[in-house]
């Protein structure tokens, strides 16, 4: 997504992007939290975080503990001061881990994963 434009102000723009992607990555940004984890998680992308106080202890009371399960840890300090390649990690990741994954953030997470704008006008939902 080329952000250059402004389009990446856009919200549907980011999403779609999510959506049709397999990982998500979460480098820390200016702060260490980040709410594009859960842009992920709604539309299934699996987040890959380098820092765990951008998921993991931030959001310990919404995320369960065995981050495994749902998202790939690369430590950011590997990437930086040894080389890792992210990519590669990715690579070794099975078309099965992969599906399970995705499953278990849909059918495990998705469902209690309701957030968004605390000035908006939320209706009423079941």
């Amino acid at each position: 997504l080329d952000c250059t434009n402004g389009s990446c102000k856009n919200p549907k723009n980011v999403i779609d992007l999510f959506q049709d992607s397999e990982f998500c990555l979460q480098p820390p940004g200016d702060s260490a939290t980040r709410r594009s984890v859960f842009d992920s998680l709604i539309t299934g992308c699996i987040p890959v975080i380098f820092n765990p106080y951008t998921a993991y202890y931030q959001y310990a009371w919404h995320l369960p503990e065995d981050h495994r399960r749902y998202s790939v840890y690369v430590s950011e300090e590997d990437v930086k001061e040894k080389g890792v390649n992210v990519m590669e990690i990715l690579k070794t990741k099975t078309l099965k881990e992969k599906e399970d994954m995705r499953s278990y953030i849909i059918h495990q997470l998705l469902p209690g994963l309701i957030y968004g704008d605390s000035n908006a006008k939320f209706g009423k939902f079941r």
